[in-house]
């Protein structure tokens, strides 16, 4: 939600700024600035909010949140510059094999933070992976 916030925010600023010059100017970028906040909008809305603690990820959804376990993800890879990273799965889960998120809308700026974050998260999922599976004493195997 705070990606909208601060890309309309933006976008607006720039129509504004173009309103001194004319209304042919102002419905022109107007209709240019609205479109690339239409294009950032829907880029966004494919990232998902999560957290993590030692044993799952925890993605927040508006309609259902998903839970996770760290040993069905295979790997985190940044995708770009401005911060996106993939979270690669093993087994595909409610949300498919692979998706996407952001750290931060400053990502270039406060980079080292993020990726530390980023970093704890890849060693979280190590542990999880070299823990050995604990199952019920009852619990039927097939």
């Amino acid at each position: 939600m705070d990606f909208i916030l601060f890309y309309v925010a933006f976008f607006g600023a720039v129509v504004y700024s173009f309103s001194s010059k004319g209304w042919l100017m102002l419905i022109g970028q107007s209709a240019l600035a609205g479109y690339g906040a239409f294009l950032l909008i829907r880029m966004t809305a494919k990232f998902e909010e999560l957290q993590f603690d030692n044993e799952f990820l925890y993605v927040f959804r508006k309609k259902q949140d998903i839970l996770i376990p760290l040993e069905n993800i295979e790997s985190v890879e940044i995708q770009s510059l401005g911060g996106v990273y993939k979270v690669n799965l093993y087994h595909a889960e409610q949300l498919g094999k692979e998706f996407y998120f952001k750290t931060s809308l400053l990502y270039p700026l406060n980079y080292q933070s993020k990726d530390e974050l980023v970093n704890r998260l890849r060693a979280a999922i190590e542990r999880a992976k070299r823990k050995p599976r604990e199952y019920q004493q009852n619990a039927l195997m097939s």
